[in-house]
């Protein structure tokens, strides 16, 4: 009779551990993550209001892995206050920079008229593997572990145009909407909702000259 009694108990676990799967995960992730944070910059800091209109963002990826951010804001609020005043201008970018994919080093920023320019770079950003260079933060990251919920949100842009640009002589594979060769561009949709980014694979940057590049593309994407 014991191995009768254990065939229920065994079908109880599997119901449980499927409706366990089964119950959707999404509000155990991490909110969603701009891409740029300060390039739709709108805070108050002292009584001064600081607010961004048009932006853009380049991020140049070198061969050794490296990454070099430059985020231009056209400032429609706090321009003037943003250029005299260089400890508004550190509070204002670093609390923006703290909501975005990168993890900042070496942060400059100036302001000339009604324009913003943040400098930064992000050696983590980017993984050098079989002779390629793979950029990662576009792909949030999963939970480590079998049924286990949590992980990143989901990514959108927050800028108005965002440029991935390769190193020189590299050719960029991924997905965007249009661009150079070497490079890959999203643009915003026009509307003042959040336009997220559809991105289900690493960018990668291979060599030009670098044979079965859709191999090592391939092989890049698996081992990062």
């Amino acid at each position: 009779m014991r191995p009768r009694t254990r065939l229920p108990v065994a079908l109880v676990l599997l119901i449980t551990l499927a409706a366990v799967t089964a119950v959707p995960t999404a509000e155990a992730r991490e909110p969603p993550t701009p891409v740029c944070g300060v390039c739709s910059v709108d805070t108050t800091v002292d009584g001064t209001h600081v607010a961004g209109g048009e932006s853009e963002l380049t991020i140049q990826l070198h061969e050794n892995g490296s990454t070099t951010w430059v985020a231009t804001i056209e400032l429609t609020a706090g321009a003037d206050a943003m250029a005299e005043n260089d400890s508004l201008r550190r509070v204002v970018v670093d609390e923006a920079m703290g909501r975005s994919i990168a993890e900042p080093e070496d942060v400059r920023s100036g302001v000339d008229g009604e324009t913003m320019t943040v400098r930064y770079r992000d050696a983590e950003a980017a993984e050098r593997t079989v002779g390629t260079v793979v950029f990662t933060p576009l792909t949030p990251e999963s939970p480590d572990g079998l049924f286990v919920a949590g992980g990143e949100g989901p990514r959108y842009l927050g800028v108005d145009r965002f440029t991935l640009r390769a190193p020189p002589g590299y050719e960029l594979y991924g997905t965007g909407d249009g661009g150079r060769s070497g490079e890959l561009v999203w643009t915003r949709n026009g509307t003042t909702e959040r336009t997220y980014l559809d991105v289900t694979a690493d960018p990668v940057a291979v060599d030009a000259d670098t044979w079965l590049p859709g191999v090592r593309v391939w092989l890049a994407r698996l081992l990062s």
